[in-house]
């Protein structure tokens, strides 16, 4: 109903858990993800409880500080 309602793209920024919800439900179109140069070395997984789904990768972009953004169609 959302997707009817709203011009353009829908972004969900920073919470893996609405994401999830979303992906169970099959309503992502596309991942942008955000790879940042640093190691945590602990954290929450991205897509916890999820079942396995392959991905197709778009398009990957380098931003100056070094992050890469990596875009994958679901």
């Amino acid at each position: 109903a959302v997707k009817r309602e709203v011009a353009g793209d829908i972004a969900v920024i920073g919470s893996a858990g609405v994401v999830a919800e979303l992906a169970a439900l099959d309503l992502v179109d596309e991942y942008k993800l955000m790879l940042h140069p640093v190691v945590l070395g602990a954290g929450a997984p991205l897509f916890e409880n999820l079942d396995r789904r392959r991905f197709t990768h778009t398009r990957t972009r380098a931003l100056a500080n070094g992050v890469v953004v990596l875009h994958y169609a679901a």
